[in-house]
C-alpha cells in the first residue's frame, strides 16, 4: 500500500469511528463501503473487526450504566451465533458479489431510516433473536451488523442514552469473536497490523469528539445527515461494481 492509501484509509476509520462514537452506530456502515473502493474487502473486515470493539470499549466505558441485560441476551447471543455463516460467506463469495450485498445493505437501511413510515407500535422483545441473527450473519460477512439491531432498538423504542450502550453489548463481544475467527483462517497480516496501529490513536480523538457531538448537536438532525450519506455512498459503490462487470 502506498502513503495515499494508507492516508486514505485512515481517514475511513476517523470519519467512520466519530459517526459510531456520536450515534452508537454506523462505523462500519459508512467505513465498510468506502475501504472498498482502497483496500480488498478480506483485508478491511478485519480492520473494522478491530477498530469496531475498541469503539465499544471507549463508549462502554461512559455509558455502560444505561445497558438493559435483560434487551441485550437474547439479542446477542443468537447474533454470534450467525457470525460463523457471515465469516464463511466472506472467505468463499466473490469480491464483486461482496460488494454489491454490501451496496443493498447500507441502500436499503439508508431508504427505511429515511422514511417517514416509522412503528406504530412498539415490537414484542420474542423477536430479539431473529433480528440478531440477521446481524451476526452481516457482522460476520461485512462488519454491517448495525442495521438489524438499529431496526430492532428503533422498534423497541429504546431512548437515545439505551440505545447507544445496548448496542455496544453486541459490538464488544460481536468485533472480537470476528476478528478471532479472520485471525484463525489467517487473515491478519502485516498490513492490518500496521493500519491498525495508525488507526486505533485515531478512533480516541473521534470518541472525544463524538462525545461533545452528543451534547451539542441534535441526535436527529445528525442522523439524517449520516442516512443521507449513506444512501450515496451506496448507490456509488454498486454503481462502480457495475462499471468495473460492463
Amino acid at each position: 500500500m502506498d502513503s495515499l492509501d494508507v492516508a486514505l484509509v485512515c481517514g475511513i476509520i476517523f470519519v467512520g469511528s466519530l459517526v459510531r462514537s456520536t450515534l452508537g452506530f454506523g462505523e462500519a456502515l459508512i467505513a465498510m463501503p468506502l475501504l472498498a473502493f482502497v483496500v480488498p474487502t478480506q483485508m478491511a473486515a478485519p480492520l473494522v473487526a478491530v477498530v469496531s470493539s475498541f469503539n465499544a470499549i471507549l463508549i462502554l466505558y461512559r455509558e455502560w450504566r444505561q445497558i438493559s441485560f435483560r434487551e441485550t441476551g437474547g439479542l446477542t447471543i443468537s447474533a454470534l451465533m450467525g457470525i460463523p455463516i457471515g465469516i464463511w460467506l466472506l472467505s468463499e463469495g466473490s469480491e464483486a458479489v461482496i460488494k454489491v450485498l454490501l451496496a443493498i445493505v447500507v441502500i436499503g437501511f439508508a431508504i427505511w431510516s429515511l422514511s417517514s413510515q416509522k412503528a406504530i407500535s412498539i415490537l414484542p422483545g420474542k423477536w430479539a433473536p431473529a433480528f440478531g441473527f440477521a446481524a451476526g450473519i452481516l457482522g460476520g460477512a461485512y462488519n454491517t451488523a448495525g442495521p438489524p439491531l438499529v431496526i430492532f432498538g428503533t422498534l423497541r423504542q429504546w431512548p437515545a442514552e439505551k440505545f447507544r450502550a445496548n448496542l455496544q453489548s453486541y459490538f464488544l463481544l460481536g468485533g472480537t469473536m470476528v476478528l478471532a475467527l479472520h485471525i484463525s483462517r489467517g487473515a491478519v497480516n502485516a498490513d492490518i497490523i500496521r493500519l491498525t496501529a495508525l488507526c486505533l490513536p485515531l478512533t480516541v480523538v473521534a470518541a472525544l469528539v463524538g462525545h461533545r457531538l452528543t451534547k451539542s448537536v441534535s441526535t436527529e438532525q445528525f442522523i439524517r445527515v449520516v442516512h443521507v450519506c449513506l444512501l450515496l455512498i451506496g448507490t456509488l459503490l454498486l454503481v462502480t461494481v457495475v462499471a468495473d462487470a460492463a
